[in-house]
């Protein structure tokens, strides 16, 4: 905790300004007490940790749960506090709020609304994640989730290959056609976006990596900007030598023969198994429901069509969920999302058959409105 009441019932507040001489001099001097539960409080003081407030052992206060925090916590508290007040906002820090029973890190007040900044740098529940989450929501406070940068492959400018596991993806804000991560490293000061997120399989993704200073940053906070084309060509040429690797491999390590899909509809549709379809194994919209790397759903999905006689175009929607259960997939409606964007796509190219062909830049153009532009024109 950064915040005590005094014997006056006042709010006092630590922050980096105040000289360690005169922590311990207040240490000695002064009596602090919780704000939500008026117990005793002790004021730590080390070599290592940011000075904190803590209860006494054995306390019942709620409280307690923030006593666990780590350096970087307190830390990222203190800054974000601090560029708060820089930009003259009415910001508060570690307010209780009685009727929700929440303490956000901060709570940030504008001439239109309310914020409440919560910097995660421990794992929560999702249930606990969406309760806190609708309790602002439901008392006009807009939540802005801030994720501790995870690791150093979250700090690498540019294009990226990152692993997303389900923590994580809670924090995926999807705002003005934009899904990111907003990140925050308290001991370099900066913000790592990570935005254009292509999900590859399982909790794979590639992404696209901004670092924005805290100095620099502005509130609302800033919203990265989509892709170029050039930038998107870039990041898809990784995914498909991504691809490629991923189908060696898994054709080398097939214990299946016959029974195993991907094997059976590349024999069965005549293709070469070290090259296939450029159209075959491409990211689409909602194709992260699907637990199988899309190179597998996707020729899959060409297999069935030669078993029915059917074409892209001539593939109704009713057709969709029977082909998850043809194939032995979970459907879902996301699941099944994401095959109909395939379809979509495959009729935007004039593909009819697993052996038609196109361009490798008509291709990623198209890829380009699907994932990123979402309709841009021809």
């Amino acid at each position: 905790m950064l915040v005590a009441l005094t014997e006056e019932e006042e709010l006092f507040q630590l922050t980096p300004s105040i000289a360690e001489t005169t922590l311990r001099q207040l240490r000695q001097t002064a009596l602090f007490y919780c704000p939500q539960c008026k117990e005793r409080l002790l004021l730590k003081i080390g070599k290592i940790k940011v000075p904190h407030f803590a209860h006494l052992k054995n306390s019942a206060c709620e409280s307690t749960f923030s006593e666990g925090e780590s350096i970087t916590h307190l830390l990222g508290k203190q800054q974000f506090h601090t560029f708060f007040q820089h930009l003259k906002f009415n910001v508060v820090l570690e307010p209780y709020l009685t009727k929700l029973q929440q303490r956000p890190d901060l709570l940030v007040t504008t001439t239109q609304r309310s914020f409440a900044i919560e910097f995660q740098c421990s794992r929560i529940a999702a249930e606990q994640f969406a309760e806190r989450t609708q309790g602002y929501v439901e008392h006009g406070i807009v939540p802005i989730w801030i994720l501790q940068t995870p690791n150093a492959h979250f700090k690498q400018a540019g294009v990226v290959k990152i692993s997303l596991n389900h923590f994580v993806q809670q924090f995926i804000i999807t705002q003005n056609k934009q899904r990111y991560l907003l990140t925050y490293d308290a001991h370099s000061e900066q913000f790592f976006y990570v935005s254009n997120l292509l999900p590859v399989y399982g909790q794979q993704y590639f992404g696209f990596v901004q670092i924005l200073p805290l100095c620099k940053q502005v509130f609302p906070f800033y919203i990265p900007s989509l892709l170029t084309e050039h930038v998107h060509t870039n990041m898809l040429s990784r995914y498909i030598q991504y691809k490629d690797r991923h189908v060696k491999a898994r054709l080398l390590l097939s214990r299946k023969g016959v029974n195993d899909l991907l094997l059976r509809s590349i024999y069965e549709l005549r293709l070469s198994r070290e090259e296939l379809p450029c159209f075959i194994g491409i990211p689409v919209r909602h194709s992260e429901a699907i637990p199988l790397f899309s190179v597998e759903w996707q020729i899959a999905l060409f297999y069935f069509m030669h078993c029915h006689s059917l074409t892209p175009q001539k593939l109704s929607e009713q057709a969709i969920p029977y082909f998850f259960k043809w194939a032995k997939m979970s459907y879902c409606v996301e699941a099944g999302e994401a095959v109909r964007h395939y379809i979509q796509l495959l009729k935007k190219l004039h593909i009819q058959h697993v052996h038609s062909v196109v361009a490798a830049p008509l291709l990623f153009r198209e890829l380009y409105c699907e994932l990123v532009a979402f309709g841009c024109e021809n």
